[in-house]
């Protein structure tokens, strides 16, 4: 044991001496994070402690092991630290008093400091770099293992793409890439920057094609590196797509969107043509769905495909035809499809024929809506009372005038369209062929019932008015009309 020493605590209350020189020369260029390490070190000089590790030292400034030994590389590249041993890492720090007075040299890192000055040369006087800065530069190259020369000429680069102010970090990430692709030379880092600078140009045209007046950001570049280099889309090819981009908020983002899907669709080369005829295709259904007014229907590949099916039916005038019909009767995009169906069921070919149905549709509902009048119902037309109607004005030979003067006997009724189709059934079958004929047999008939006995309450059910005539179902065959009219006929029936 010696016999002088300093108590436990007396580096906790006494001091460390730091030289003027070092302030003034040394501490200024320097990291926040290697002024931290020289003076903790310093004190540990004046108030050694025998455990003192890297990894103690590296705990106690809340720092990582490699940023302790970056810093004590940076201090030995200035002269004021000499490593004695590296298992584990011991040090000596130089007095630089001493050394000055004595007149002797302070050794430094000449490798390091001609980097310097190389560095400095390429920004010129318009930007000096402080020492944090260049230490971070010579990282590239002890810690990444790039060539100094490559360091250097992808500084010139940056510098010719970006300007004297471009940001360490900036270039920090070209030079990780240039370090992964393992570049030993200026013309390795010539190769890749080349194919780097395709990136920049590109993403720059993508931004002013956007309308935008600023440099692409580091993720932006990414994005247009996967699209160029990993997915093989040329520039041409990429910007041709930003006319896609016109539907919404044109970003990058977006465009990438549509480019995946050209990828998984197999068609990264002539962008524009392809999109062209993607256009084209969509065309006709974009005219649909503009005389349907349907907001919330677009084209896409969904609709597109029932698009399809419906040309298997119809020619592009005909559909468009069913839609002008389907958006005057507040029908949906589905619809469409089954006014086609069922005018191709109906033996319907041209737009003629087409054109001649709608308008005797029209007309059939035009008396139907007379009649719902007189029968005092009031509902929609719909395919059922059309064939109905079409059965007592044709198949039956009573004109309109005719079946409006019957219709008041059906009012009232729970089903007044079933139950005027039952009263003008029996007429026919009894040859009635004028109102006045028409009103005899329903009196007579009256009277008839009337002179009846009642039926024993034993048997089941009594016999009403309607039940004395011939009953007839008509069927419901769907068509566009009772897709139309399907809320009526839920509350109807088959009526």
């Amino acid at each position: 044991m010696p016999m002088f020493g300093f108590d436990e605590q007396y580096a906790y209350y006494g001091v460390t001496p730091v030289d003027n020189q070092f302030i003034l020369e040394y501490l200024p260029t320097a990291t926040g994070d290697a002024v931290r390490v020289y003076l903790y070190g310093l004190m540990q000089c004046h108030h050694p402690q025998q455990s003192m590790t890297i990894t103690q030292m590296a705990r106690e400034l809340s720092l990582s092991e490699e940023a302790v030994l970056t810093a004590y590389r940076h201090w030995e590249r200035k002269g004021l630290v000499r490593r004695i041993a590296d298992h584990p890492p011991a040090f000596r720090y130089v007095n630089i008093h001493q050394m000055t007075l004595t007149g002797g040299a302070v050794p430094v890192d000449q490798e390091y400091e001609n980097f310097a000055a190389a560095v400095y040369g390429l920004f010129g006087n318009e930007r000096r770099l402080h020492g944090a800065e260049m230490s971070r530069c010579y990282e590239w190259v002890e810690e990444m293992g790039l060539p100094a020369e490559v360091v250097l000429y992808l500084i010139r680069e940056m510098i010719a793409q970006h300007g004297q102010n471009v940001a360490i970090k900036t270039i920090e990430k070209r030079a990780a890439m240039l370090a992964e692709e393992k570049a030993e030379s200026v013309e390795d880092a010539e190769v890749i920057l080349s194919r780097d600078k395709a990136v920049w140009d590109g993403s720059r045209a993508v931004i002013r094609r956007f309308g935008k007046r600023r440099y692409p950001s580091e993720d932006e570049q990414a994005m247009y590196r996967t699209w160029h280099v990993d997915w093989g889309f040329s520039q041409e090819d990429i910007l041709a797509a930003c006319a896609e981009t016109v539907k919404g908020e044109p970003n990058f983002s977006y465009l990438g969107g549509i480019l995946s899907r050209l990828r998984a669709e197999q068609k990264v080369k002539g962008v524009g043509s392809v999109l062209r005829q993607e256009t084209d295709a969509a065309a006709p259904l974009k005219a649909l769905l503009k005389v349907m007014r349907l907001p919330n229907v677009t084209a896409n590949e969904g609709t597109l495909a029932v698009y399809n099916d419906m040309r298997a039916l119809y020619p592009d005038s005909i559909i468009l035809m069913a839609g002008k019909e389907c958006a005057r009767h507040g029908a949906d995009f589905d619809g469409v499809m089954t006014t086609l169906k069922i005018w191709k069921r109906n033996g319907l070919e041209t737009a003629e024929d087409v054109a001649a149905y709608m308008k005797q549709v029209d007309h059939m509902n035009d008396h139907l809506l007379a009649l719902y009048d007189a029968l005092g119902v009031k509902v929609k037309p719909n395919a059922a009372d059309r064939r109905l109607l079409q059965q007592w004005m044709t198949g039956y030979g009573y004109d309109l005038a005719f079946v409006l003067a019957c219709a008041p006997w059906a009012m009232g009724k729970e089903k007044p369209m079933a139950y005027l189709h039952t009263l003008l059934t029996r007429f026919h079958d009894k040859g009635v062929t004028t109102l006045e004929a028409a009103r005899q047999e329903r009196e007579s008939y009256l009277q008839t019932l009337q002179s009846k006995p009642e039926k024993p309450a034993a048997r089941p059910g009594k016999t009403v008015e309607q039940q004395q005539y011939t009953q007839r179902e008509y069927a419901h065959t769907e068509d566009a009309m009772d897709a139309l009219m399907k809320q009526w006929q839920e509350e109807n029936g088959d009526a």
